[in-house]
């Protein structure tokens, strides 16, 4: 299944042989969370006249379920049937005559309307192919598992050759499979799966785009604790894999802390240790959105509404509804999910006045 319905409820039930030899290997996949059990997967669904199917991920609450900060962190989307089975395809689209008609190409016309912005503005600095990529292919380890990295990296060539058809002087940026710098921290995800290593082609193309300065090559930063050490060296792993694309630009795209001076700290230290461009997760204007991210809420939703959810008492009902008739009538203005809270604003101010000993 590609998408939710009830006919394809959300799911990460793996066959019993692939879950042992994933827990062997030390990976347990959560569980998809369930709170309204009548017609759990109606509500907004394809097909199911129960709602604009472009709202499900906001409008239905055991989507929210698995979609809230929490449920983002602990990974349950990432390792659903339905993504697991859209990456492996999508990925590989490019080379199938119908998939690439009916998905590569309609990516292709979005990406050169993107080219067109980058000409156009001068603040726009790069297009981004995908953030935080996702491993595809289970339950099947070795025949797609084992590829996902190479034919995501093949994706990225395809993408390239066909941006060359354009003439298009746009500055790419690129990242690894969600993000992470392989080996440094893709190892420890990811080795248990034997990973296939980039093709040559793939990696030629992307010399080329950086040799011309138009390639950019991302990654996240999500570790258990921030320590000066481990970022000096998850960025010489990240140094490493620039020089084997040529040598573009390093960005660390992502990074979050708790304090905003901390999101100062690492922000200067950072840029003093080498990386062309530093963003973190994320700036919000508070005062616009009274949110600590990029959504509002209509009167009567108390803060933090659904953002951490993991048990069924944890619901507001009321709030719920009183949320849901918006989204209903669509008039909602963005929800807290997949990561959205934890915004910050006045960080540069603080940027001058970080303490920093890099040594």
């Amino acid at each position: 299944s590609y998408i939710t319905t009830p006919e394809h409820p959300l799911s990460t039930k793996l066959p019993e042989t692939v879950a042992k030899v994933l827990a062997q290997l030390g990976i347990s996949l959560p569980d998809v969370i369930v709170f309204n059990t009548t017609d759990p997967w109606l509500a907004y669904s394809v097909g199911s006249q129960a709602g604009d199917p472009r709202s499900m991920n906001v409008g239905n609450i055991n989507m929210r379920a698995n979609n809230n900060d929490d449920a983002w962190s602990a990974g349950i989307l990432g390792y659903t049937q339905q993504v697991q089975n859209v990456a492996w395809r999508f990925y590989r689209a490019h080379k199938y005559p119908e998939d690439k008609a009916a998905f590569f190409d309609y990516y292709m016309s979005f990406l050169r309307y993107l080219c067109t912005v980058w000409e156009r503005f001068s603040n726009v600095i790069a297009i981004e192919l995908l953030n935080e990529p996702p491993i595809g292919g289970l339950p099947y380890l070795e025949s797609r598992v084992a590829k996902t990295r190479s034919d995501l990296f093949d994706f990225y060539a395809a993408v390239l050759e066909e941006l060359e058809e354009t003439g298009t002087k746009a500055v790419i940026t690129i990242e690894d499979l969600r993000g992470k710098v392989y080996p440094a921290v893709g190892a420890k995800l990811f080795g248990a799966f034997e990973l296939e290593e980039i093709k040559a082609p793939a990696l030629l193309k992307l010399r080329e785009w950086s040799g011309r300065g138009q390639l950019i090559y991302e990654f996240h930063w999500y570790p258990d604790s921030k320590t000066l050490d481990g970022f000096k060296e998850l960025l010489a792993e990240a140094q490493n894999f620039s020089a084997a694309l040529g040598g573009p630009p390093i960005w660390l795209g992502e990074y979050w802390t708790e304090e905003v001076n901390d999101t100062a700290y690492w922000l200067a230290a950072s840029s003093e240790l080498g990386t062309q461009a530093t963003t973190y997760w994320q700036f919000v204007d508070s005062d616009y959105t009274d949110q600590a991210g990029w959504y509002i809420y209509p009167d009567g939703i108390p803060d933090e509404f659904c953002s951490d959810l993991s048990n069924v008492s944890e619901v507001d009902w009321d709030a719920w509804w009183t949320f849901e008739r918006t989204v209903a009538a669509g008039t909602y203005w963005g929800a807290c999910i997949t990561g959205a809270r934890g915004g910050k604003q006045h960080v540069l101010e603080l940027v001058s006045n970080a303490s920093l000993n890099l040594t």
